[in-house]
């Protein structure tokens, strides 16, 4: 649910915040603090926002106009306001006005949190607001394994075959370079400028993203460690949590190194993309990450491992390389280093530069198993390799 809480002072707005980020949900969460004890509600789209938490010293006659004005005709939001004291008349003229839980100051952590799941279990309300897209985590088990050329290309690819609407996170965040890869021109904001902010929707993630194409987005990582350093897992959390009501798939570039922030994103994977090459270290290190991921409590049937650079003739053998990882290498990407060193060096899309080419057959295979629609000439050869 998207869930926005408007308090009175910044200690209460604290208060909150600490509660609700303890709730085992995929919630949005939108801090905001009155201005002048006005709640202005022009700061947040009261049309998609499930639950707005409100508090004041006592029940303010101004908040309950308000609150009948925009309850009056819709279920959305569930409004649920929490003061101090009040009479049963107050009380009483709260509920006519659209509040639809009271909860009393001080308040009380288990108050809130059962007050919030009580609107969540009223399926008009919280499925009103179900998430778009499809999250998509790549992530190399070894440094220069090629997950991000793969993810940023994967990318164009269902933007541009099947016209759906991508985002793609940098969360390289102290050497991402993702931008290079689709555009010779860095954009004018990162990740950094954006995901502490309060107020986060997707109006913002969208102004600070750099447009690749029509349908193809990127935030790019910051420019240096220094930017990143406030940035906390509730943050990738939340910018998660909006950026699949906005986007039909959100592929995110992982890190080799496994943070709480990565795990925000591992966590949320619809598929994690684990992406090796046909050495004997990458397959060792594979191994390792594999181990991992499993120790993370990644579920395996998420857990998709790509072969990149992958010369049938001069490598190891598909079937040596699965036995020594101790699994089934479900896609292989061609071995073209010349045709990828012009995309990347030229920051274009390996499509725009040949269509053809056997790396972007690859791909379109990987788009055929994360979409729900089909690409016309992988399609037959990927089902009657993989499902018989």
């Amino acid at each position: 649910m998207k869930i926005v809480a408007i308090a009175s002072t910044s200690e209460m707005l604290t208060q909150i915040q600490h509660i609700l980020q303890g709730i085992e949900e995929n919630d949005q969460y939108i801090f905001l603090q009155r201005q002048n004890q006005d709640m202005r509600l022009d700061r947040i789209d009261l049309a998609s926002t499930n639950v707005l938490i409100l508090d004041s010293a006592s029940i303010d006659q101004a908040d309950l106009r308000l609150i009948a004005s925009f309850t009056r005709e819709n279920a959305n939001p569930a409004v649920i306001y929490m003061a101090g004291p009040c009479s049963e008349e107050e009380l009483i003229n709260a509920i006519r006005s659209g509040v639809m839980e009271f909860i009393h100051t001080p308040i009380v952590s288990n108050d809130l949190t059962s007050a919030i799941e009580r609107i969540r279990s009223r399926k008009y309300i919280s499925n009103s607001h179900k998430p778009r897209g499809k999250i998509l985590s790549f992530i190399s088990c070894k440094g220069g394994a090629g997950a991000t050329f793969i993810a940023s290309n994967l990318g164009h690819i269902i933007s541009t075959e099947q016209a759906k609407k991508v985002l793609m996170i940098d969360l390289h965040l102290q050497f991402g370079d993702a931008s290079f890869y689709l555009s010779d021109e860095p954009g004018l904001a990162t990740l950094a400028d954006i995901v502490t902010k309060e107020g986060l929707d997707s109006t913002v993630i969208a102004t600070a993203a750099m447009q690749i194409n029509e349908n193809y987005f990127l935030l790019q990582a910051p420019d240096n460690e220094e930017d990143s350093l406030g940035i906390l897992a509730r943050h990738i959390d939340n910018l998660l949590t909006i950026a699949v009501q906005d986007y039909d798939f959100v592929i995110v570039d992982l890190p080799i190194i496994i943070d709480a922030l990565a795990m925000k994103s591992l966590d949320r994977s619809g598929y994690i993309f684990v992406v090796m090459q046909p050495t004997v270290p990458y397959m060792r290190a594979f191994t390792k990450m594999n181990h991992l991921l499993s120790k993370l409590g990644c579920d395996p049937k998420k857990i998709i491992t790509i072969l990149n650079r992958y010369s049938p003739s001069i490598d190891i053998p598909l079937q040596k390389i699965e036995e020594a990882i101790q699994m089934k290498i479900a896609f292989t990407i061609a071995n073209d280093y010349v045709t990828v060193s012009k995309s990347v060096n030229i920051g274009k899309p390996i499509t725009l530069l040949e269509a053809k080419n056997t790396i972007c057959s690859n791909l379109r295979d990987i788009v055929v198993m994360v979409s729900d629609q089909v690409i016309e000439k992988s399609a037959i050869p990927f089902f009657k390799r993989w499902f018989g």
